[in-house]
């Protein structure tokens, strides 16, 4: 299962974002928490170097949610330290599909 989210950022904050929401960043090692995270992936917009999107890569929604209920207090403190890295950040939803079609998480930053 493979959760989207579409990031606006400032081109100042572009590096720190890339960071902080890449495969090694702080989002990521909070995620390694959980043995049912498999990786996070961050793309660039070609057109548009202001636009991120993430997907973060989880055996199920369920062991997704479970993680957030038993991580919400340090997943909301990450939150608040790193909103100001972007503008504007949207859910686009939770996807599923077979194994077959999903590709590795690529893991070089």
């Amino acid at each position: 299962m493979e959760v989207f989210y579409r990031y606006r950022v400032h081109g100042v904050q572009a590096r720190a974002f890339e960071h902080a929401y890449g495969p090694t960043g702080p989002w990521a090692k909070l995620f390694g928490r959980s043995p049912n995270f498999i990786g996070t992936r961050l793309f660039r917009h070609r057109g548009d170097s202001a636009t991120y999107l993430t997907v973060d890569l989880w055996e199920s929604k369920r062991d997704w949610d479970a993680f957030r209920a038993e991580n919400s207090e340090a997943y909301a403190r990450l939150d608040r330290q790193l909103h100001l890295l972007y503008l504007e950040e949207l859910l686009l939803g939770y996807y599923e599909g077979s194994e077959e079609h999903r590709a590795p998480p690529d893991t070089r930053a």
